[in-house]
C-alpha cells in the first residue's frame, strides 16, 4: 500500500552507498527517459515514482539533519556535506547571515537552507525538498560530474524553493480539491487539461493505481489515484513532484524563457 505524503512533507534521499568526492566534483547517476499520456514508456516505469522511493528518502533525510547541527561555520558545513557523499550543485543564497545550497547524492536532490548568527555559526538548520533546481543540479542528477566548484550570483536565487512554498502549498489544496473522489481516470485527466497543466509522464499505471506528473509554469507536481474495482478513484492525493522525468525537465525548461 503506498504511503500518504504531503506536499509539506520535508524529503530525504536513498541512502544508496556512494563513492565520496570533493563536494563539487561528486557525480551521480540520474539518467532519465520519461512516460507519459504522450511520451514514450521509459525502460523502467516505476523509475521516477516518489511512491517506491520515499521511505529511504526520508531516513537520510533525518541523518542528512543530523549531520548538519547548528553552531557550525560555513565551512563546516561544506566539509560535512562533502564527508557524507554530497555535490553542492547550487548557491543559491551566500549571505553575512543565510546559506542555501542545493546538494545531490545519487538520484536525489536538497535544497539546505542555514540562518547564521552574528558569530557566523548555524542557528537553524534545515532541510527541504528542492523541486525548483539549477541547471547544475538537473545535470548532475543525469550523472555527470561538476567540472568546477559552483559560485554564487545573484541570479541563483530564482531557485530557491522557501519564497514559493506558500503559493505552492496552496495551490496543491486546490488541486486535491478540484480532483474529488469517486470519478473514472478520464475525468482527472480531463480536469487537469482544463486547469491548464500538461501530462509530461505517467510514472505508474496499474488497474488499482496511476501515478502521473504534472506540469503548470514552473511548478510540478505528482498526481497518485488509487482506483476502486469499478475504476473510480478512492483516494487522490497530490505530491511534490521530487524525482522528474525527461519530459516534465523539458516543460519546465520551456516554461522558463
Amino acid at each position: 500500500m503506498k504511503t500518504i505524503h504531503t506536499i509539506r512533507a520535508i524529503l530525504a534521499t536513498t541512502a544508496a552507498a556512494f563513492v565520496v568526492l570533493p563536494t563539487w566534483a561528486a557525480g551521480t547517476d540520474g539518467g532519465k527517459t520519461a512516460a507519459g499520456a504522450s511520451a514514450t514508456a521509459p525502460n523502467n516505469i516505476t523509475a521516477y515514482s516518489d511512491r517506491e522511493r520515499m521511505t529511504l528518502w526520508t531516513d537520510e533525510k533525518q541523518r542528512l539533519e543530523s549531520a548538519l547541527a547548528t553552531g557550525h561555520s560555513k565551512a563546516d558545513y561544506l566539509k560535512s556535506l562533502a564527508d557524507n557523499g554530497y555535490t553542492v550543485t547550487s548557491i543559491n543564497a551566500d549571505k553575512k547571515d543565510y546559506l542555501e545550497y542545493e546538494v545531490v547524492k545519487n538520484t536525489n536532490s536538497y535544497e539546505v537552507q542555514i540562518e547564521l548568527d552574528k558569530a557566523g555559526k548555524g542557528k537553524d538548520v534545515k532541510v527541504e525538498s528542492n523541486i525548483w533546481r539549477a541547471d547544475a543540479t538537473k545535470s548532475v542528477l543525469r550523472g555527470n560530474r561538476m567540472e568546477q566548484p559552483p559560485r554564487y550570483v545573484a541570479s541563483n536565487s530564482a531557485y530557491s524553493d522557501s519564497p514559493r512554498m506558500a503559493r505552492y502549498n496552496t495551490e496543491t489544496e486546490k488541486l486535491e480539491k478540484a480532483l474529488a473522489e469517486g470519478k473514472p481516470l478520464a475525468a482527472y485527466t480531463a480536469d487537469l487539461k482544463k486547469m491548464g497543466y500538461q501530462i509530461t509522464s505517467t510514472n505508474d499505471r496499474d488497474k488499482d493505481y496511476v501515478e502521473m506528473e504534472i506540469v503548470k509554469g514552473q511548478s510540478t507536481y505528482e498526481v497518485q489515484i488509487d482506483l476502486d474495482d469499478a475504476g473510480k478513484a478512492s483516494m487522490v492525493d497530490v505530491t511534490a513532484n521530487m524525482w522528474q522525468s525527461d519530459e516534465t525537465e523539458k516543460a519546465l525548461e520551456k516554461n522558463r524563457r
